[in-house]
């Protein structure tokens, strides 16, 4: 499998909402060749999830996976999901602080709120209804994705800078 080129903030196309994926797209081989490559690329480069909008293709559809993350050691596990045309109803109104970062803005952290709980639907990498209540570090990184296809970057979401940290300074002073 390839490891796609992750493009970077300044990208306009991580500025873009991005397009359904309809089910005759879903069943192409191209198409199921571009999920593995992205879920290729999301591994080689450590993340916790990589959204299409990430390696500069315009359609809904994301990655994530947590499991032995260098750069997440911490967090729960969970398991490789592959989601497609993604809507997130959150469970109520509680948030909780988030430390993110992101593929295309490298070696920067900041601090945002989340919803804790979510409800995460819309169809699998084989085009059927997929819905999963998620909560905690899952429930975060799938609202960081369906940011990425909407066209919203992390920063976006911060209500301060005062955290936004470079990688090194985030382990020194915050982690």
């Amino acid at each position: 499998m390839a490891v796609l080129e992750v493009i970077k903030m300044g990208n306009p196309l991580l500025r873009k909402v991005s397009e359904a994926v309809s089910i005759d797209e879903i069943n192409t081989p191209d198409f199921q060749t571009f999920l593995d490559h992205l879920i290729a690329t999301m591994h080689a480069h450590q993340g916790a999830g990589i959204a299409a909008p990430q390696v500069g293709v315009l359609k809904r559809a994301f990655a994530m996976e947590m499991a032995m993350n260098e750069r997440y050691p911490n967090k729960e596990p969970f398991p490789l999901y592959t989601i497609i045309n993604p809507e997130i109803t959150p469970f109520s109104d509680e948030k909780i602080p988030s430390w993110e970062g992101c593929l295309s803005i490298p070696n920067i952290r900041g601090r945002l709120q989340r919803h804790a709980e979510i409800l995460l639907s819309g169809l699998d990498r084989n085009g059927h209804a997929f819905k999963t209540h998620l909560k905690g570090f899952a429930a975060i990184v799938a609202q960081h994705e369906v940011d990425h296809l909407n066209g919203i970057l992390l920063i976006d979401q911060m209500e301060s800078m005062e955290t936004l940290s470079f990688q090194e300074e985030y382990e020194k002073y915050w982690l």
